[in-house]
């Protein structure tokens, strides 16, 4: 009884080392896994990183989507901007087309002109939905965890890390969405599917993925089928702006009709690819390895692992559909903004991977190709898993390593990768 009552009660007070130390939180929260509290451990830890953002960067020129969010919420603190004028915003030519980020940040602004509080708002709805998709994974492993399932488990953890809330529209909406579709997919739970539907209330753009969902039903689930779909989908380079325009403007509101403008204008595109031209060697670089990394992952999954796949009906469901989501993201990729639900595709694609590596080792099946497979492409996305880490480093400074007290007697907006590149 006593050795029960002390576990308890470790597991209780486990909460306390979010306000003494955070980072330890999250060392807690990933090494204790299997405990009860340790996804909300994670969750508080996510909370924590929204409270430090940096929307403000000290010696960044081109600053970042959240100093716009920053911005914004600082002027409707300060102005007279009643209720009435709020609501007529929506849906007008130049207004809101989202629901989620304008409603919060019109509500809080009543309150606070903080937007450190803004960015724990995002943080505490992201970071929910964040931490729930990674346990979902988590609670999968096996007694014994080896190298390949730690490095592709980080590197999905890293896929659309907490620190996107910096564009928090579009990637909240991404991990509401598979929120709801991979337990849908994967358990057959039909009442989350209710959350790929709200995911269109964070952002607008969520149709496309929810539409997809949707006619995945109406489709074959032959492997061999959408696996050539989605290798034939890796060579298709561009479409025609134009066409999608046009189509898309015919079958969508027309409060809808500017926002899809703007995102298959010619001009708008050529900006994005010029703007691409200008990214570092390694940015590319990881994309493209992330991408073949993703391809072959996959098509070992298909044709060498197609009798494990088959065994587990769950396991072909998602597989099946992230062929089909991933072969469409690839399509559609070439128009600008649209791109981004390749991300959206890798979640699933990884999902798919992770699950069928740990199936495959508790079976007896023993194939020299995957197991080649997942010795390889683990150790080759280990740079991009360094790039994305390298990426998060914009957005927190010194308080990182502080309590969560003392970040309120700091004033932090300098980077930690500027403090390298200073000391380099």
């Amino acid at each position: 009884m006593i050795e029960k009552k002390n576990i308890f009660s470790y597991n209780k007070g486990i909460y306390l080392t979010i306000m003494i130390y955070p980072l330890w939180s999250l060392f807690l929260s990933i090494k204790h896994f299997r405990m009860p509290q340790a996804k909300n451990l994670f969750w508080l830890f996510c909370c924590f990183l929204g409270l430090i953002h940096i929307y403000f960067p000290e010696g960044i020129e081109d600053g970042y989507d959240g100093t716009r969010y920053a911005q914004n919420f600082i002027t409707l603190h300060q102005q007279d901007f009643s209720l009435n004028n709020f609501i007529s915003s929506f849906f007008s030519d130049e207004g809101f087309v989202d629901i989620y980020q304008p409603v919060i940040t019109f509500l809080l602004s009543i309150v606070t002109g903080n937007p450190h509080l803004l960015f724990l708002i995002f943080a505490i709805v992201f970071g929910f939905f964040y931490s729930r998709n990674i346990w979902f994974i988590l609670r999968k492993f096996p007694n014994t965890i080896g190298f390949p399932l730690i490095i592709l488990t980080l590197f999905f953890m890293l896929i659309c890390p907490i620190w996107e809330i910096n564009g928090v529209r579009m990637w909240t909406a991404l991990h509401v969405f598979v929120y709801g579709a991979l337990p849908y997919l994967y358990n057959y739970d039909r009442s989350k599917i209710i959350w790929c539907f709200i995911s269109l209330f964070f952002h607008f753009s969520f149709f496309f993925p929810f539409a997809i969902l949707l006619l995945y039903h109406f489709i074959p689930k032959s492997i061999n089928i959408l696996l050539a779909f989605y290798l034939i989908s890796l060579l298709l380079i561009e479409i025609n702006l134009e066409q999608v325009r046009v189509f898309l403007s015919s079958i969508f509101p027309d409060f809808l009709t500017s926002r899809i403008n703007s995102y298959t204008n010619e001009n708008y595109a050529q900006a994005v690819i010029e703007g691409k031209s200008n990214y570092r060697f390694y940015v590319e670089g990881s994309k493209i390895i992330v991408k073949w990394a993703i391809a072959i992952l996959l098509f070992v999954l298909c044709v060498f692992g197609k009798k494990t796949v088959k065994t587990h009906l769950a396991l072909t469901n998602l597989l099946c559909f992230s062929l089909f989501l991933y072969a469409i993201s690839n399509i559609l990729s070439s128009i600008p903004s649209v791109e981004r639900f390749v991300t959206l595709s890798q979640m699933f694609a990884f999902s798919t991977v992770i699950i069928f590596y740990i199936i495959y080792n508790q079976s007896k099946i023993n194939n020299k190709v995957i197991i080649w497979a997942f010795k390889v492409i683990p150790i080759v996305l280990i740079f991009p898993i360094i790039f994305l880490l390298r990426v998060g480093c914009d957005y927190y400074g010194v308080s990182l390593f502080f309590n969560s007290v003392a970040i309120f007697f700091v004033e932090d907006n300098m980077p930690i990768i500027q403090y390298v590149k200073s000391i380099l």
